[in-house]
């Protein structure tokens, strides 16, 4: 069950038959203790750290589409290093999987309500596995502007 209502909106995306016709499997994690990403960042002088849970978790195939939910804007500065150490995280998974021959792939996204459309576009069309979306919270979290990262 989702708590926020971004959440909540991106299930009813997620469950449209649309959507329903292309995906072989999906979850929404639990908020703590699913599948914990560590990241960083500085606080003002105090180095920060904590670990989040990515929201969902989208499977087509050997594809799986890793998604954190935010509000729109929400480009807080906590926000932009889970998002900087999340991509870096599936860009190592991937690159260690690919080693050992496993043909499953990870693809992350943060998104926001006003980037569901769209992305739901772009997963059934399988542009998604080109690494051609990017949403617009994603523009706003790699603005390095005012955020330092340990």
């Amino acid at each position: 069950m989702t708590k926020q209502e971004p959440e909540r909106k991106f299930v009813e995306e997620i469950a449209s038959s649309k959507v329903c016709k292309k995906i072989d499997a999906w979850i929404k994690s639990r908020d703590m203790g699913f599948y914990s990403v560590e990241f960083s960042w500085r606080k003002g002088e105090h180095p920060t750290q904590g670990n989040f849970n990515p929201d969902f978790f989208l499977k087509i195939g050997e594809n799986i589409v890793v998604i954190e939910i935010k509000a729109d804007d929400d480009d807080s500065d906590e926000n932009k290093a889970k998002y900087r150490w999340a991509k870096k995280h599936f860009e190592d998974l991937n690159k260690e999987i690919e080693k050992s021959k496993i043909k499953q792939r990870y693809f992350f996204h943060f998104l926001s309500p006003n980037s569901y459309a769209e992305f739901i576009e772009y997963f059934c069309d399988d542009r998604v596995f080109d690494k051609k979306f990017r949403s617009k919270i994603e523009d706003l979290l790699d603005s390095e502007q005012g955020v330092k990262y340990d």
